[in-house]
């Protein structure tokens, strides 16, 4: 397993997103390559930025750096034309944890890469989500999965929904090279359950502070 981290230093609603300090001095960045440590050798994991003064990061971690072409950090650059570009300077043929550092709060590399060794037979790629059971509502306020009045369902009855966070998938070569997306024509829907937060805007930055803050606090005591 290889691992290779989305670390762009480009970022437009929130400025250095990933590697500005969120917790103890520590960024985005330092904290998921921390956690890929604990599961994977330095050598096998990469972290992709178009700032080739990232370098000192990985250099820090001792993991590997990849300076990536400009284009593949633009919005109007298709993703299928990302991904085949971020994954071809990953050397080797293993199987690619493609991850990103929004979701701070996901650290369960551990059970996920040990599912993928179970499926990987019959799946091509492994996409973490989180299932829902909310009272949403379609477009036309019409409610999904439970009704009004009499057709009213507790919480725990609803059919869950799913949110996909983009933040961890593991891709076959086969996937990247056939499909040159980061969902492969036979996805393994691995459920992740601790609490998310996408970050996008500052907002959703101080949030996630606050929740990561609290959890770490209650790990060291």
């Amino acid at each position: 397993m290889k691992a290779v981290i989305l670390g762009k230093s480009n970022s437009r609603r929130i400025e250095m997103k990933n590697y500005r300090p969120f917790y103890n001095g520590m960024s985005l960045t330092d904290i998921l390559v921390e956690k890929l440590l604990k599961h994977l050798d330095a050598s096998d994991i990469f972290l992709s930025s178009e700032n080739a003064d990232i370098k000192a990061v990985a250099d820090k971690w001792g993991i590997q750096f990849i300076h990536r072409d400009i284009k593949y950090t633009l919005l109007d650059t298709n993703t299928v034309d990302v991904v085949q570009g971020v994954c071809k300077d990953v050397p080797g043929d293993d199987d690619i944890l493609y991850c990103s550092c929004m979701d701070p709060l996901f650290d369960d590399y551990g059970n996920m890469f040990s599912t993928w060794e179970d499926v990987k037979g019959t799946h091509d790629s492994l996409n973490v989500v989180y299932p829902l059971k909310k009272y949403f509502l379609t477009q036309n306020h019409d409610p999904i999965g439970f009704g009004f009045g009499y057709w009213h369902k507790y919480s725990q009855f609803i059919p869950p929904t799913y949110q996909i966070s983009w933040a961890n998938e593991i891709l076959s070569r086969s996937c990247v090279e056939n499909v040159k997306y980061m969902v492969g024509e036979k996805p393994f829907w691995y459920d992740a359950y601790n609490p998310t937060v996408d970050i996008d805007t500052e907002d959703d930055w101080e949030l996630a502070q606050v929740i990561y803050g609290h959890y770490r606090g209650k790990e060291n005591g």
